[in-house]
């Protein structure tokens, strides 16, 4: 079945320059943009800010990189009830009843592979039943996906950018500005006559 939806999502995480365990970073920024590819069209935009609870204060790295305040961050709900509202999102696109109609589309496989399953993992005693995380099983690395288009590789979201001559739009590794640009990246596939692959991550 050809895909119809491309989800475009760029986590960011509690992180330090050094000394940060991977294993107990968490999402800080969940921006998710609903795309028709069939109608090269934004149908909708999900975007929501995440408390952290194993390290509820920012790093100056973190903040410096990602631009996210604490008070921001402060503000937000925990994982498990931005989560709940995502779900809420899919659903209301009908989405998870046709799995086979979307994938997500992501700058290397980081936030599908490994962030996702691991802040599934540290917040899955508070997480509403069916948490769903199959939801999210399928993905494109657009990192991939350039190079077989272009034949070189793009570096990057900033690298993909500066080959396709688009300017950066907004401030890279803030989520909701990166999808924007990878959306674009994608656009710009799409017009040159790209098509999603048959077989996802």
């Amino acid at each position: 079945m050809t895909l119809k939806y491309l989800l475009v999502l760029d986590f960011e995480a509690t992180c330090d320059e050094s000394k940060f365990p991977r294993r107990e970073m968490e999402i800080i920024e969940f921006p998710t943009i609903l795309y028709d590819f069939s109608q090269d069209k934004v149908q909708a935009t999900f975007h929501e800010y995440v408390r952290p609870l194993l390290h509820p204060t920012l790093t100056s790295f973190c903040t410096g990189l990602t631009g996210i305040k604490q008070e921001t961050v402060d503000a937000a709900d925990p994982f498990p009830q931005v989560w709940a509202r995502f779900r809420e999102f899919m659903i209301s696109h009908n989405l998870p009843s046709e799995p086979s109609s979307y994938a997500f589309v992501a700058c290397g496989d980081w936030d599908l592979k490994t962030m996702l399953p691991l802040q599934l993992s540290l917040s899955a005693p508070d997480l509403p039943a069916p948490h769903m995380e199959n939801m999210c099983n399928r993905w494109i690395n657009i990192k991939t996906e350039f190079r077989k288009q272009y034949g070189m590789n793009g570096k990057g979201m900033a690298g993909m950018l500066h080959r396709l001559r688009l300017k950066l739009e907004g401030r890279h590794h803030s989520g909701i500005d990166d999808c924007r640009n990878i959306l674009r990246i994608l656009q710009r596939m799409r017009a040159d006559g790209w098509e999603p692959p048959h077989s996802l991550g």
